[in-house]
């Protein structure tokens, strides 16, 4: 994305528009940290989550400490789908954005399986998980995919864009990895309540790995729709979402009023938001509140 992409996304985020003001004065803050090497502890808006953000001027860091946890839609509304005593997977945990608040909503009866294949990701989730007594958080050193197998991990200059498909561009580094199958990994012991997965465009392969589940369980997915990134690694932009359909599932968004709607095709996602929420009409949900 160029810049005056990356300067308009920033405009039109529902966050932005909502705080203005606010938004620019921690923008201005988050610059002068990052040039002087500090980072932050972050409150998030349920008051009893926090994050540290480590002082990275590209990635989810910065988004983090800009909005909190409005810097995806779908954080306030994972009560929707998640209750105390869930079993649930974060694919691609990054620095626990996704994994803390979960953490916390599941309880401690709850289990938070948080797959994170990057070392350093690894590092600053371990140190989230500490500073939130978030001992219900399973970190698994591994990447999901459709095959056991061992890959490589192409490290960003964005810390929160690692992935199994080398860059054109801004590549800073590379570390081997274990590729694993998600039926194989996660406890059959317990039935799975959600699947969240940002995993740079391999959520087809990541979902072909989990057919068990995605059959037995039904669990509500949370997934990252980018053709970019599901080109840069050969498959097909519509891969996840078909796979999901082939079982089931129904498609979702989640709007910048917080409400959940049907999305009859990809096209048709909302414009703010990457990720698509798919919801099986047989899955068992602790408050649905849905907007059909």
């Amino acid at each position: 994305m160029s810049l005056m992409g990356k300067v308009r996304w920033i405009l039109q985020h529902p966050a932005f528009r909502a705080q203005p003001a606010t938004s620019l004065a921690r923008l201005a803050s988050w610059r002068a940290r990052t040039a002087l090497g500090v980072g932050a502890t972050v409150p998030m808006e349920d008051s009893t989550t926090r994050l540290w953000c480590p002082p990275e001027w590209r990635g989810n860091a910065k988004l983090t400490y800009l909005w909190r946890n409005a810097y995806e839609s779908e954080l306030a509304q994972l009560h929707r789908w998640v209750g105390p005593g869930d079993y649930v997977v974060d694919v691609g945990a990054h620095y626990g954005a996704y994994a803390l608040p979960m953490s916390r909503i599941v309880s401690a009866e709850g289990v938070v399986a948080a797959l994170e294949p990057s070392r350093h990701a690894r590092q600053i989730l371990h140190r989230n998980i500490r500073i939130n007594h978030a001992n219900n958080v399973c970190v698994l050193p591994v990447a999901a995919g459709r095959d056991t197998t061992q890959g490589t991990l192409h490290l960003h200059k964005d810390r929160s864009r690692a992935s199994l498909s080398k860059p054109t561009e801004d590549e800073a580094g590379h570390e081997p990895v274990e590729v694993v199958r998600l039926d194989d990994v996660l406890s059959r012991d317990r039935r799975v309540a959600l699947i969240k997965m940002d995993i740079e465009g391999y959520e087809q392969l990541a979902l072909e790995g989990a057919e068990s589940i995605l059959s037995k369980d039904r669990p509500v997915v949370i997934f990252e729709y980018t053709p970019p990134a599901t080109a840069a690694a050969g498959l097909p932009a519509h891969g996840a979402w078909d796979t999901l359909i082939s079982h089931g599932y129904r498609m979702h968004r989640v709007t910048d009023r917080g409400e959940v709607v049907q999305v009859p095709h990809p096209d048709q996602r909302c414009d703010t938001t990457d990720n698509i929420v798919a919801i099986h009409p047989a899955s068992k949900q602790p408050n649905k509140g849905e907007r059909r």
